[in-house]
């Protein structure tokens, strides 16, 4: 049986922050044709993982805490939380558990790609025990200077290997990178 690839597809700026120091995304662009090719490519996917900072971020557009996300409504969502209270619905689960042991283990189950929406410690951990099978990059047009890193504070250095560009009129570019990792230095923390 092949493994499901987690792909960290994320909004960045153009030095790799993913929102600023106080978790607000101005300067992100809402608008233009890259919004809907992003939420076209979500139905390739049929699993979200995020963070509890990713997760509560959506209280400010409704989402209702222990409810699942309506964006991700056709996906089995996984939110990674030590503090976080039990999800309400059956399609939210909050995961207290080892991450890297959890996650690897849902790779080895049947569908299709799983998505990790965010955030920047946990893409960093994933990355560090060399979960994470491919990046997808929505870089944004703007430079924050400071913020949440897009790969919290991994320092690893990993080679990619281009697989996609694409360039929307208002700037957003989407890359995709294929991670190559050399697993003989791995070193989960």
């Amino acid at each position: 049986m092949s493994t499901r690839k987690l792909v960290y597809y994320v909004a960045t700026s153009v030095d790799h922050y993913i929102a600023h120091t106080n978790e607000a995304m101005d300067g992100m662009l809402t608008e233009g044709d890259h919004v809907s090719d992003y939420l076209d490519s979500l139905r390739s996917y049929d699993t979200v993982l995020m963070g509890r900072k990713t997760y509560e971020w959506g209280y400010q557009f409704g989402i209702e805490p222990g409810h699942a996300v309506p964006t991700y409504a056709h996906m089995k969502q996984y939110v990674f939380s030590q503090t976080m209270p039990d999800a309400k619905e059956d399609q939210l689960t909050v995961v207290r558990e080892d991450v890297a042991a959890f996650v690897a283990a849902l790779k080895q189950q049947p569908g299709q790609a799983i998505y990790l929406c965010g955030g920047g410690n946990l893409a960093g951990y994933l990355l560090d025990c060399a979960l994470i099978d491919e990046v997808i990059l929505k870089i944004n047009p703007v430079l924050f200077g400071d913020g949440i890193p897009l790969f919290g504070k991994s320092t690893r250095t990993i080679a990619l290997a281009l697989q996609d560009l694409k360039v929307y009129a208002n700037g957003v570019q989407f890359v995709r990178y294929q991670i190559a990792y050399d697993r003989t230095i791995i070193q989960c923390p």
